[in-house]
């Protein structure tokens, strides 16, 4: 999964072999070196950005359940589980400040949505 968050930044994201999240981001000159985030991944990540400087990470992690986790411009948070069904890897979108969206397959073959919004 890749984002931008402005000019020259591209941050991108993947489930690692050990299942865990990992980051990669160029800045304008060069590729930075990839990092482990951590976590038990059993799907491939989904990423949004409502802000330069500001990424959120979407995974299906155990048990199926969605988890997030936020860099806030200085830190990356700890995972917070969202809870849920899902059964697919989620896609997650930011259509203006404060507000994401993000989507997964239900249980029954549906589209689940859950949205932060102001």
């Amino acid at each position: 999964a890749a984002v931008s968050w402005g000019p020259n930044r591209i941050d991108g994201f993947a489930r690692g072999t050990d299942n865990a999240l990992y980051h990669i981001w160029w800045n304008g000159r060069q590729w930075s070196q990839w990092e482990s985030l951590g976590g038990t991944l059993t799907s491939g990540p989904a990423v949004s950005s409502r802000y330069p400087n500001q990424l959120d990470v979407f995974v299906r992690g155990t048990n199926n359940r969605l988890y997030k986790k936020t860099w806030n411009g200085s830190r990356w948070s700890d995972w917070q589980n969202l809870d849920g069904n899902i059964y697919s890897a989620p896609a997650a979108v930011s259509w203006g400040p404060n507000r994401i969206d993000v989507f997964a397959r239900g249980s029954v073959e549906n589209v689940l949505h859950t949205y932060k919004g102001r």
